[in-house]
C-alpha cells in the first residue's frame, strides 16, 4: 500500500514539472513573437547620403616637369697659340658685345720677326727685278748671236727661283700676320662674361682658357617631358613657364628625337620672350594638363573602401519594396586621383546610386532609405 501511494506521488510530481515546462515555454514564445511583431512595427531604415553616377569619358592630368634656365650660346674662349698675356680687358659679369676684345699676347717676337721676313723679301724682289733685266738681255743676245742658248736657261731660271723664293716669303708674312690676330681673343657674340680663369701676366699654353662668355639676348629653358607630353606640343607654340615664382612665357624653340637614357625624357628647348628677372641655372617648372581617355565614374574618396589584389569597394543603394532600398557592393578599380575625387571604372552603371559618406554606418544588404533632400 505505502509503496503504491509513493508511486503515485512521484508520478503526480513527474507530471507537474513536465507542465510547468511547457507552461514556461509557451510564455518564452509568446513574448518572443511579441518583441518581434513590436520590432517589426517599431523599425525604420536609417537615411543614408548617396549620389546618382553620371559617365565620364577621360579625366586630367596634370603634369609638372623641371628644368634649367641657359643661354642659347655659351663659349670658353682660348687663345690658338701660346704666348705671354700681356692684356685681359673684361671683368666677370661685364657686358661685351660680338667681336670686342677680351684678351692679348705679347707679340714682340711676331712682330719682330715679321719685319726681318719683309726685309728679306725686299733682297729678294730686288734680286728677282735684276734675273728679269738679265733675261731680257741674254735673250736679245741670244736672238743676234752672240751669247748661248744656257745662258739664256740661266737667266731665265733664275728669275723663277726668285718667284718662288718671294712666294714663300709673302706665305710666311701671312702666317705672322694669322699668329698676330690669333694673339687677340675677342668675343664670338654679345653677352656677358662669366668666369674668367687668367690674368695679366700669365705664360699659357694654345687651348688654355680665357673667361667663359653666355649670350644674354636669347635666354632659353631646357626641360625633359614625358614622350606623351612632347607630343602635345609644337614649334612654335607660346606656352607658360615659370621661375622663383614668376611667370614667364616661351615658345618652343625645338623638340629632340631622342629619349635621355637615364629619365627616359624627351628634351625641349624654349626660347624665353621678353626680358625675365631671373639667372641663368635658375629652376624652371613647366605645368601641363594631359586628357586621358577612359570610361568610368568620379567619386568622392569617402566612398571607397579598400579590397584585395589592389581592388576597391563601393556600396550601392538597389531599389526595394515601397520606396525602400538596401545596400549591395560593388568592385571597382581606382585610374586616378585628383584631390578629393578619384576616377574609377568597374560593374557600375550610369544611373546607379553610391553610398557616398558615412558607408561605416551601413553592410551589404542591411535596408536603408535616402536622405533629407534627396529624392
Amino acid at each position: 500500500m505505502n509503496r503504491l501511494l509513493r508511486t503515485s506521488f512521484i508520478a503526480l510530481v513527474a507530471v507537474g514539472f513536465v507542465a510547468s515546462l511547457a507552461g514556461g515555454a509557451a510564455l518564452l514564445h509568446l513574448r518572443a513573437a511579441q518583441s518581434k511583431a513590436e520590432g517589426a512595427h517599431s523599425f525604420t531604415p536609417i537615411p543614408v547620403a548617396s549620389l546618382v553616377l553620371e559617365a565620364a569619358q577621360g579625366y586630367a592630368v596634370a603634369e609638372r616637369f623641371v628644368g634649367r634656365l641657359e643661354p642659347a650660346q655659351q663659349a670658353r674662349i682660348a687663345f690658338e697659340r701660346s704666348g705671354l698675356v700681356a692684356a685681359v680687358t673684361v671683368e666677370e659679369g661685364e657686358a661685351v658685345d660680338t667681336g670686342a676684345v677680351v684678351a692679348t699676347l705679347d707679340t714682340a717676337i711676331l712682330e719682330a720677326e715679321r719685319d726681318r721676313l719683309l726685309g728679306q723679301r725686299q733682297q729678294v724682289v730686288a734680286s728677282l727685278e735684276l734675273a728679269r733685266l738679265t733675261e731680257g738681255r741674254q735673250r736679245v743676245l741670244r736672238d743676234r748671236g752672240h751669247a748661248s742658248e744656257q745662258r739664256l736657261d740661266e737667266a731665265r731660271l733664275g728669275a723663277v727661283a726668285l718667284e718662288g723664293e718671294l712666294a714663300a716669303l709673302d706665305a710666311a708674312i701671312r702666317r705672322i700676320d694669322v699668329d698676330l690676330d690669333k694673339s687677340v681673343v675677342r668675343a664670338p657674340f654679345g653677352g656677358r662674361i662669366g668666369a674668367r680663369f687668367i690674368d695679366t701676366g700669365s705664360v699659357v699654353d694654345a687651348g688654355t682658357p680665357v673667361v667663359d662668355i653666355l649670350e644674354t639676348a636669347r635666354p632659353q629653358a631646357r626641360i625633359g617631358v614625358s614622350p606623351e607630353a612632347a607630343a602635345a606640343l609644337s614649334p612654335g607654340e607660346v606656352i607658360g613657364l615659370s621661375a622663383n615664382g614668376r611667370a614667364l612665357q616661351a615658345r618652343v624653340a625645338a623638340i629632340r628625337p631622342d629619349l635621355t637614357t637615364a629619365t627616359r625624357t624627351v628634351g625641349i628647348l624654349f626660347d624665353v620672350l621678353g626680358e625675365p628677372e631671373v639667372n641663368f641655372g635658375d629652376t624652371v617648372e613647366l605645368h601641363l594638363s594631359r586628357l586621358v581617355a577612359a570610361e568610368g565614374f568620379w567619386l568622392p574618396i569617402s566612398a571607397l573602401t579598400e579590397g584585395e589584389r589592389g581592388l576597391w569597394s563601393v556600396l550601392t543603394l538597389q531599389p526595394g519594396d515601397e520606396g525602400a532600398f538596401h545596400i549591395g557592393q560593388e568592385a571597382v578599380e581606382l585610374l586616378h586621383t585628383a584631390g578629393e575625387r578619384v576616377f574609377v571604372r568597374g560593374t557600375l552603371r550610369a544611373g546607379d546610386r553610391v553610398v557616398a559618406s558615412g558607408r561605416n554606418r551601413v553592410v551589404p544588404g542591411q535596408q536603408v532609405s535616402l536622405a533629407a533632400g534627396e529624392g
